[in-house]
C-alpha cells in the first residue's frame, strides 16, 4: 500500500509539472501567434499553423495528463455553439456552399478555438500579465514601423498609414482594440518606467491612428476615452483629452482637419459620396438582400456577399433617378479612370460595411439573434466583472477591455470586424476577459477560494 500511494503521489506530481509546462508553452504560442498575425497578417501561414497547432496540442496534452475533459463553462459557450449552428445552416442554403463552409470552418471555428484554448490553458494572472504586455509591445512595434513606413513610403496606401496591414481600416481597428487597454493600465501602474512606456505607447498609437485618416476609428476612440473618463471619474483625463483634440486642430496639416470636419457634417452625411463613399449603396443593397433572404440569409463567405452585392447594386441603381450629367469640360479619360476604380472597389467589396447588416445578410435573422445574444453576454460579463472586481490591475484591465469592446463595436457601425485577422484580435481580447474572470479574485479572499472550488468543479 505505501508503494502504491507513493506511485500515485509521484504520478500526480508529474501530471502537475506537465500541466504547468503545457500551460507555459501555450502562453508562448499565443504570444507568437499574435506577433505573427500583427506583422504578417496575410502571409507566414506555416508559422501561424504551427502556433495554432501548438495551442491546441497544449490543451489536448493537459487533458491527457490530467485524464479528464477540460472545458471550462462560461456564459458564452451556448451562444457560441448557437451561432456556429446558425452559420452552418445558412451555409447549406447558400449559392456557394463550399465557400460558405470554408468560411465557417476555417474562419469562425478558428475564432472560437482560440477562445476555448485560452480559457482552458492560461491559468494564472501572471500569464495574463505577460500576454497583455506582449500584445501591447507588439502593437507599439507595428505602429513604429507604420510611422516609419508612412514617411518613407513603404507602409502607405492612398496617402494613409497601413503599416503591416493591407488597408488603413485594418490597422485602425487593431489600434482601437489595444489603445484603451493601455490607457486604463496607465492609471494602475505607479512606477515611472511603466508610466513612461505606456505614455510613449499611447502617443505613438494615437499618432498612427491619425495618420490612418480613418474617421470611424477617431469617433470610436473618442467614445472609448469618454467612457474611460467617466469610469475612472478622472475629470482631468477628459479635460486633457479634449484639450489635445483642440490642439491638434492647430498642429495637423489642413488635409487632416478637413477630413475630420466631415464627421460633423450631418446634413451632408447621406448626400455626399465623399463622406460615406460606397457605404450608402452597400447598406441599401444589404437591406434589399435581407428582404429577399430574411430567415437564413445568403450564407457566410466573401464570394456570396460580393456576387449578391453586385447584382442588387445594379437593381438599386436602375431604380434610382438618373444623376446629373457631368460638365463637358471634364475629360473623358478621367471619367473612365474613375469608373474603373469604382468597379475594382465593387469587385473587392465582401462585407456590408456594418457588422449587424453583414451578419443579418449572411446568416439571416436567426444568425443575427444568436450573434446579438453572444455579444450582449460578452458586454454584460465585461461590465459586471469590471464593476464587481476590487481595485487593482485586474479591475483596470477589465475596464480597458470593456472600452475596447465599445470601441470595436462603434467601429462596426460603418465597417465589419468579423473576418481575419480583425476577429482573431477581438477574440484574444474576449479570451483575456474570461481568463481574468476565472483566475482572479472579485471582492475578497473568500471569493477567490470559492472561485477556485468552482473552477475545479468545472474541470471535472
Amino acid at each position: 500500500m505505501p508503494r502504491l500511494d507513493g506511485f500515485k503521489t509521484g504520478e500526480k506530481i508529474v501530471n502537475i509539472k506537465i500541466t504547468a509546462n503545457t500551460s507555459r508553452i501555450s502562453e508562448y504560442a499565443f504570444i507568437a501567434y499574435f506577433f505573427t498575425l500583427s506583422f504578417f497578417p496575410y502571409s507566414a501561414d506555416i508559422i501561424k499553423l504551427l502556433c495554432f497547432l501548438t495551442i491546441i496540442g497544449s490543451w489536448m496534452i493537459t487533458m491527457l495528463s490530467e485524464r479528464k475533459m477540460l472545458f471550462i463553462k462560461t456564459s458564452i459557450n451556448i451562444p457560441i455553439f448557437s451561432f456556429l449552428l446558425c452559420s452552418l445552416a445558412a451555409s447549406l442554403y447558400s449559392a456557394h456552399i463550399k465557400n460558405s463552409l470554408e468560411t465557417v470552418l476555417h474562419d469562425y471555428l478558428t475564432y472560437f478555438i482560440i477562445f476555448f484554448c485560452m480559457i482552458n490553458t492560461i491559468r494564472s494572472p501572471e500569464q495574463i500579465n505577460r500576454v497583455v504586455k506582449a500584445m501591447l509591445i507588439t502593437c507599439g512595434l507595428v505602429c513604429a514601423y507604420g510611422v516609419y513606413g508612412y514617411y518613407t513610403g513603404i507602409a502607405i496606401r492612398d496617402e494613409r498609414l497601413v503599416a503591416t496591414f493591407e488597408y488603413h481600416s485594418r490597422i485602425a481597428k487593431y489600434i482601437s482594440l489595444l489603445l484603451p487597454v493601455a490607457v486604463c493600465l496607465f492609471f494602475w501602474y505607479k512606477d515611472k518606467l511603466s508610466r513612461l512606456s505606456l505614455s510613449l505607447f499611447v502617443i505613438l498609437c494615437s499618432f498612427s491612428l491619425i495618420l490612418t485618416m480613418n474617421r470611424t476609428s477617431w469617433v470610436a476612440i473618442f467614445i472609448a476615452m469618454i467612457f474611460i473618463g467617466f469610469a475612472t471619474q478622472k475629470k482631468l483625463l477628459m479635460a486633457v483629452f479634449i484639450g489635445v483634440c483642440g490642439l491638434l486642430i492647430f498642429i495637423l496639416p489642413s488635409k487632416f482637419i478637413t477630413h475630420a470636419t466631415t464627421i460633423t457634417q450631418v446634413n451632408k452625411l447621406f448626400a455626399s459620396k465623399k463622406i460615406l463613399g460606397e457605404r450608402l449603396s452597400c447598406w441599401k443593397a444589404s437591406i434589399a438582400i435581407i428582404q429577399d433572404h430574411p430567415l437564413l440569409g445568403i450564407g457566410p463567405g466573401k464570394r456570396n456577399f460580393r456576387d449578391a452585392y453586385q447584382r442588387y447594386r445594379e437593381k438599386i441603381k436602375t431604380k434610382e433617378p438618373s444623376q446629373k450629367k457631368e460638365p463637358v469640360s471634364v475629360k473623358r479619360t478621367e471619367t473612365q479612370d474613375k469608373k474603373k476604380t469604382v468597379t475594382r472597389k465593387i469587385e473587392k467589396l465582401s462585407h456590408a460595411h456594418n457588422i449587424f447588416l453583414h451578419i443579418w445578410a449572411e446568416t439571416g435573422i436567426i444568425g443575427l439573434l444568436s450573434f446579438l445574444w453572444l455579444f450582449a453576454t460578452v458586454f454584460y460579463t465585461a461590465i459586471k466583472s469590471w464593476r464587481t472586481s476590487k481595485a487593482g490591475y485586474e479591475k483596470m484591465l477589465l475596464m480597458g477591455i470593456t472600452a475596447s469592446l465599445i470601441s470595436i463595436f462603434s467601429h462596426g457601425l460603418t465597417d465589419s470586424f468579423w473576418k481575419k485577422p480583425d476577429a482573431l484580435f477581438l477574440w484574444y481580447i474576449i479570451g483575456i476577459l474570461f481568463v481574468v474572470i476565472h483566475t482572479t479574485p472579485i471582492t475578497s479572499k473568500d471569493a477567490r477560494k470559492k472561485r477556485i472550488y468552482e473552477e475545479d468543479a468545472a474541470y471535472h
